[in-house]
């Protein structure tokens, strides 16, 4: 990479699922200007040491997984997935996350209705609540998901509702 930074044919450097300690250790070789992460919900491990790093150094965020496999969106039915998908052997799939994860997709559910949106609207905008976030990485498999996540540009979520979410993200562990 030094190389062709020096080259000029690197300007800038993005990053993927990088912790802190190698985020730096590529800073030291040329601008690193994003790093791409899992977060979600469910999966907030980079809140405590990446996000707030990134956000003191001008490292733009972009998070992936950002509806946790699925099981943040609007139709998830754990019960009519095929019995080869992979989310039935999933951590978020075994019996005991199964009925937390309902819960709170209730939560965001409840939400969702009062401000005419889908959850999946409302996961968004709480990934993107978040200071260090700079955007938001979300699978489309059809042009029918595509249309419904343009659907969630601009949702604002307010103290309240972020209240709401953060009390049933504890009976997540968060």
């Amino acid at each position: 990479m030094h190389r062709l930074v020096r080259e000029g044919k690197v300007r800038y450097g993005g990053l993927s699922n990088h912790p802190v300690d190698l985020i730096g250790k590529a800073m030291k070789v040329g601008p690193v200007i994003s790093n791409q992460v899992q977060y979600n919900p469910l999966e907030r491990n980079v809140e405590r040491e990446v996000l707030p790093f990134c956000l003191r150094s001008g490292v733009g965020v972009l998070g992936w997984g950002s509806l946790a496999e699925g099981f943040l969106s609007d139709d998830f039915d754990h019960d009519a997935l095929d019995p080869k998908d992979f989310r039935r052997r999933h951590r978020f799939g075994q019996p005991e996350n199964v009925a937390k994860i309902t819960k709170l997709r209730q939560a965001f559910g409840r939400i969702a209705t009062s401000l005419g949106k889908k959850i999946v609207h409302i996961v968004i905008a709480w990934e993107l609540m978040n200071p260090a976030l700079t955007g938001a990485i979300v699978g489309i498999r059809s042009e029918r998901e595509a249309r419904e996540m343009i659907g969630g540009v601009g949702v604002s979520l307010s103290h309240e509702d972020m209240h709401v979410i953060e009390a049933a993200l504890r009976i997540w562990g968060h």
